[in-house]
């Protein structure tokens, strides 16, 4: 993790632009979620797991053609990336390694011909390089290029010098990214409101009256994010390097364990003779198996650790040369994959043992009564890690304040309706939901930018968008206040709108939000709204709307942990739970703001989450948590546990959004395009 001292010319020339699954030059490298890059055509060769929706499920008749899950392994760090069948073209080419490649190239093709002749049918040897232009041009053109008006005063520069390294840092300076949409066009600027580079024609089609500022202004927001993300991880690379040390001693320990119980085994078979020679054969078996079963678990944790190890080097590597020698676009292109993948890292947990193999061999009489009492028995146990061994795998635990009730085996499905309205123009999209206190089911439409009231049973009872000042922009989420009225976050207006289930207004909070999402409230009634612009949660009075109080999200050294926060819930101890989705997991606070704990990680495995969305909690305190890209519905106990999967695909879940508990007790979601589904689950 040590700051690169290598030179612009240095890295070009080394391994860096090698491709880590075919070891050859970069050809269109794309760059994985797990910050590592592999060349387009490399991520279609490399072997597959093909994941299908459940069949004959109406939800498996309703995802989109791509939805289907395909997965792969990274080859470095052994990541399982996820990806629709169109492959590669998921992932976003890797800007700086493309641009060092065709600096490569410039440096060291010998056979470039002119681009001018060709267009003439001719084959002529370029000696020439125009920087603005990017064209390759023999002496001859070189002349005309330098006599035309609009190309006299481009910089073009000899072949010779190109291979010498002379105009390395002019080559990058020339360099520009081009639009997408725009292919003709070179992204010039970046719009701060959707945190997008830019070309020209986009800013007058796509984002007229956004912020608009040049890459060097806004670089320094997301590099001083990413260099204090490399920071953290230089902090987290200790105590895996130790952790990894430490099971390569036990794994020797355990070696000379064994030895030196072979040997004390093979005194006393020998003391023994023949009568003894069964139970020896037996016992050393058991031996064997027990100490090289625990060395093959603790070399698997330490291959899995050590490799973890490498893919943060590699990591940081490429990141330190990519804020070393990157241009910003470069960087801004990126930031989002980065900031995402230096979160994980992070946050990652170690898998280290949580006991060691105890094992001794105790003699037992020279008699010829008992040859299992002659020969001896092994002690074999497990003995708990130390304290002084353990502590990088402890970590907060929220405490279990009640006694639970059973959860049934499989949630026993009750309805299912389909949240529409009237006169939709756009597909449904329920981003948020709400009980009230009569049993009525409040649907945040975010599309068709309406609250949508319903029945218990599904009936449309009534739909409003607000009027004049008061007039709902985009919608996010909702939650029942004390008198029954109900709070919409609003994220284009920036502010919370409070109405009665008759679509009256009676409140609007302003003044605190930059871009409002979840919202809730605790055991005094009082409204908690997450902001993912601002990454914290503020707390309102629910009559006034006046903020009680700013809850920051900041870890022990001051550092924000909030980072694309989505939904907030509150237990019965008024813990504030907020789904993040770019961590991925969930993180607990109490209401002082002090952060105690965290579920999830990034996978689909066990305690592992895609895309944390809709959260909440039951009355005994169990903990419903959406996993929009998993399909499935984490039921986790109060400590924070996973207790099962309370719903997946197989139970025709489709893209889980919000969820909450009816009056009744009952547990109810909503899917993307409008199903809402209720079911029986104690």
């Amino acid at each position: 993790m040590e700051d690169t001292e290598e030179t612009l010319a240095e890295l070009v020339n080394s391994n860096f632009l090698k491709c880590s699954s075919c070891c050859h030059d970069y050809q269109n490298p794309r760059l994985l979620p797990c910050l590592h890059s592999l060349c387009e055509d490399c991520i279609q060769k490399l072997p597959r797991q093909i994941t299908a929706p459940a069949e004959n499920t109406k939800s498996s008749e309703n995802i989109p053609n791509g939805e289907v899950l395909q997965q792969f392994s990274c080859p470095v760090c052994v990541s399982s990336i996820s990806l629709p069948e169109e492959g590669g073209s998921m992932f976003q080419s890797n800007a700086f390694i493309q641009d060092l490649c065709i600096l490569y190239k410039y440096k060291h093709d010998t056979d470039r011909q002119c681009d001018y002749c060709k267009f003439a049918g001719k084959t002529v040897d370029a000696v020439s390089l125009c920087l603005n232009c990017h064209d390759d041009m023999c002496g001859d053109c070189q002349e005309a290029h330098h006599k035309t008006k609009i190309t006299r005063n481009h910089k073009v520069v000899p072949y010779e010098q190109i291979r010498n390294g002379l105009y390395d840092h002019d080559i990058r300076e020339y360099q520009t990214l081009k639009c997408n949409e725009h292919e003709n066009n070179s992204l010039t600027s970046f719009c701060t409101d959707c945190e997008m580079l830019n070309c020209p024609q986009c800013q007058t089609s796509q984002h007229g009256g956004h912020n608009i500022i040049d890459f060097e202004n806004a670089l320094p927001k997301y590099s001083k994010q990413i260099k204090g993300l490399i920071a953290s991880i230089r902090t987290r690379l200790p105590s895996i390097q130790n952790y990894c040390q430490f099971l390569e001693n036990y794994s020797e320990n355990l070696e000379q364990t064994k030895q030196q119980l072979l040997t004390n085994t093979q005194t006393q078979a020998d003391s023994l003779h023949s009568l003894i020679d069964e139970c020896k054969n037996k016992l050393q078996q058991e031996i064997t198996e027990a100490c090289e079963t625990e060395m093959d678990q603790a070399k698997e944790k330490l291959n899995n650790l050590q490799i973890a190890s490498t893919s943060l080097h590699n990591n940081a590597h490429f990141l330190n040369r990519l804020m070393t020698h990157g241009k910003p676009e470069e960087i801004l292109v990126m930031h989002r994959e980065i900031t995402t993948r230096l979160t994980q890292l992070i946050k990652m947990q170690l898998d280290g043992l949580t006991a060691k193999l105890k094992i001794g061999f105790i003699p037992g009489a020279n008699t010829e009564q008992n040859v299992q009492t002659l020969f001896g028995k092994l002690s074999n146990d497990k003995v708990p890690i130390g304290k002084s061994e353990s502590a990088q795998l402890s970590g907060g635990e929220l405490k279990i304040t009640s006694v639970l009730p059973n959860v049934k085996s499989t949630a026993e499905f009750l309805l299912s309706f389909d949240s529409e309205g009237t006169d939709e123009n756009r597909d449904i999209w329920p981003t948020g939901m709400a009980v009230t206190k009569k049993d009525n089911i409040a649907i945040v439409d975010r599309d068709n930018k309406k609250i949508k009231i319903f029945d218990s049973v599904g009936k449309l009872l009534k739909e409003f968008t607000g009027q004049n000042d008061n007039k709902i922009g985009i919608p996010f989420d909702v939650t029942a206040l004390e008198n029954d009225s109900i709070a919409v976050t609003d994220y284009e207006k920036e502010n919370v709108k409070v109405f009665t289930q008759d679509g009256n207004h009676v409140l609007t909070i302003s003044g605190f939000f930059k871009h409002p999402r979840g919202i809730t409230t605790n055991s005094k009634g009082e409204i908690l709204v997450v902001d993912c612009r601002q990454q914290r949660i503020t707390v309102h009075d629910p009559k006034s709307g006046n903020l009680i109080k700013t809850i920051e999200a900041l870890d022990q050294k001051g550092n924000r942990i909030l980072v694309d926060p989505f939904y907030i819930a509150t237990t019965h101890e008024d813990n504030i739970l907020v789904t993040d989705t770019a961590a991925p997991n969930i993180k607990v606070f109490n209401m002082e703001g002090r952060f105690i704990a965290e579920y999830g990680t990034y996978g689909i495995k066990e305690q592992q989450i895609l895309q944390p969305f809709g959260i909440c909690v039951d009355e005994y305190g169990y903990i419903f948590v959406a996993d929009n890209q998993n399909h499935r519905i984490h039921l986790l106990n109060p400590d924070g546990k996973l207790n099962k999967f309370l719903l997946t695909k197989a139970n025709s879940i489709w893209h889980p959004m919000a969820v909450g508990i009816s009056k009744k007790g009952f547990f109810m979601v909503s899917e993307a395009l409008g199903k809402v589904r209720l079911y029986k689950y104690l």
